[in-house]
């Protein structure tokens, strides 16, 4: 067994797909007739719920969708902004908004959003080790952010610079960690898998 998946869990990150009509549903008339429609991730859904502030309804389609695909990356940052809109309800909503801020990162997340709101998150909490550690992951020359975010290497530059100021008000130690070094190999195999899977898909694009 892959050494990944025997410390992880399944490393299998295929999600749920629903028609498009499921998100469009109030929008179509209600003499429209379906024919063929496009498939969608299921994680769609939670977006469009937290747009219309129904936090709890996106939290239960979340975590009832992990239950299918816990390494779904895409649910895990739904999940993430549910949960920290709902956070003023529950003092655990915010932890539990930096978790899956955490687990989307760690299941190839790298558009630079996550990273921002996870380090946002431990730098509130004072754990400011932690959020050092999300900079120095960011920097490393294997991560690269995708091309269809909006993450820099210089942000987090800047970031580490601002967090290496506010150690002393730190709650944590230089040794607490929020990633193990397994972890950070893992997220790295994750983003290297998405570029590959990327530019195959691009050249059989080009072919056809």
């Amino acid at each position: 067994m892959n050494l990944f998946k025997k410390i992880l869990g399944s490393s299998d990150r295929k999600d749920v797909m629903v028609g498009i009509s499921s998100v469009i549903k109030d929008k179509l008339p209600e003499t429209a007739r379906i024919i063929v429609e496009s498939q969608i991730p299921a994680f769609c859904i939670i977006g469009n719920l937290i747009l219309e502030k129904k936090y709890h309804e996106a939290i239960d389609l979340g975590n009832k969708l992990l239950e299918k695909t816990p390494c779904s990356a895409g649910v895990h940052v739904n999940l993430m902004d549910a949960y920290f809109k709902a956070r003023n309800e529950d003092r655990i909503f915010y932890d539990k908004s930096t978790e899956h801020a955490r687990l989307a990162m760690l299941y190839g997340h790298n558009t630079g959003y996550v990273q921002k709101r996870l380090t946002i998150n431990l730098e509130k909490i004072g754990k400011i080790y932690q959020a050092i550690q999300i900079c120095n992951i960011v920097l490393l020359d294997k991560f690269h952010f995708s091309k269809h975010g909006c993450g820099t290497k210089e942000e987090f530059t800047k970031r580490k610079a601002t967090l290496i100021k506010k150690t002393d008000q730190a709650i944590d130690k230089e040794n607490d960690l929020i990633f193990t070094n397994l972890e950070i190999s893992y997220l790295l195999e994750q983003i290297q898998l998405d570029e590959d899977r990327e530019i195959q898909e691009q050249a059989e694009h080009e072919k056809e």
